[in-house]
């Protein structure tokens, strides 16, 4: 609960408490007394227990905090006893349509005074912790959100590079022989690099976005090798709706073009598949080829991987599932994911 509904109902409860206390005060003395001394003695007795709590609770418990145990725990027997002394000068001096003896009664109507009151500043002490806990809740999820936050942005700005160099290094080599290749796949880097900018700065994007960049990416991909015809993509049940965390699926794509041997290798193949099924879940499966050098497993846990698998446990804590399989000459991935719906 937030803090400022936890002061609204706090607050409610306080009217609502009081109120009910004055209720009990004047039904104990309407049936000795008449209506307005019935008031006045209900409202007079409430003030008084009323008073000591909100002294206690704004001046006596910060006494806790300033780390004075005793002086609170004197302050507050000495503020209680002292309001039940009070409350009995109070009762035998009141104009009471009857009389009794209140020097016979003075040890039960202390006695009495002193629990009630006890009892009351007990349960402020109560809301006092239950208030500071609730606020300290809420600085601790504040920081954990702002801290989740920035990590994640770290983590883009580490992929993004990444992704870009990579890329940019292919295409580089291409405008150095003047290949007419070179400007459909800066055309596609175009449109790769308006979807990580102007999308990728929020939280979630669009699936069929994600897609797009894909797309664009496996065709740069493809403008590597003219007979190259091993580089598939499939997708199923995909809707405008669907959301998904941005470059999740664009750098695991990245990374198999990365250590696939596509270019060099006419049988080499990259086969990505991606399904959604009704209940909005997504499945990511990606089989490709590998160079002879790419042997060693270690080769695979570059920077960009270590990062995606960071972002997944972020924004994705205990609800995805990502498993690899790596052999001599293939690795396949598995990624299993709930995606969100656009409101």
């Amino acid at each position: 609960m937030k803090a400022s509904k936890f002061k609204f109902y706090s607050l409610l409860g306080q009217i609502g408490f009081w109120s009910i206390l004055v209720l009990i005060h004047f039904m104990e003395e309407i049936d000795y007394s008449s209506l307005g001394i019935s008031i006045f003695y209900a409202f007079s007795q409430v003030a008084g227990i009323a008073t000591i709590t909100y002294i206690h609770y704004y001046l006596l418990i910060p006494l806790l905090n300033r780390d004075k145990p005793r002086l609170y725990a004197l302050s507050t027997l000495g503020l209680i006893s002292a309001n039940c002394v009070l409350n009995f000068w109070v009762l035998v001096h009141f104009p009471f349509d009857y009389e009794t003896d209140y020097g016979q009664e003075f040890w039960g109507t202390f006695i009495y005074d002193f629990l009630l009151s006890s009892v009351i500043v007990g349960s402020s002490s109560m809301y006092y912790f239950v208030e500071v806990w609730i606020k300290n809740q809420q600085v601790e999820s504040q920081l954990k959100n702002e801290k989740l936050q920035t990590e994640l942005n770290f983590l883009k700005s580490q992929i993004n590079p990444h992704f870009l160099f990579n890329t940019l290094n292919n295409i580089y080599s291409y405008a150095q022989t003047n290949n007419p290749k070179t400007a459909p796949m800066l055309e596609r880097l175009s449109s790769i690099l308006r979807f990580m900018v102007y999308d990728c700065s929020e939280d979630i994007v669009a699936l069929n976005k994600e897609v797009k960049a894909v797309e664009n990416l496996l065709e740069i991909q493809k403008m590597k090798n003219s007979t190259q015809q091993n580089i598939c993509l499939t997708t199923t049940g995909i809707k405008g709706f669907h959301l998904i965390a941005p470059l999740i699926i664009v750098n695991f794509v990245e990374n198999a073009c990365k250590h696939s041997d596509t270019i060099s290798n006419p049988k080499g193949f990259i086969n990505i598949k991606i399904e959604v099924d009704e209940n909005d879940h997504c499945q990511l499966e990606i089989v490709n080829s590998v160079k002879k050098k790419t042997l060693n497993p270690s080769r695979y846990q570059g920077l960009g991987m270590v990062n995606i698998r960071k972002r997944l446990d972020l924004q994705y804590p205990d609800r995805h599932q990502l498993t690899e399989q790596k052999t001599e000459d293939t690795y396949r991935l598995h990624l299993s994911m709930p995606l969100s719906r656009k409101k």
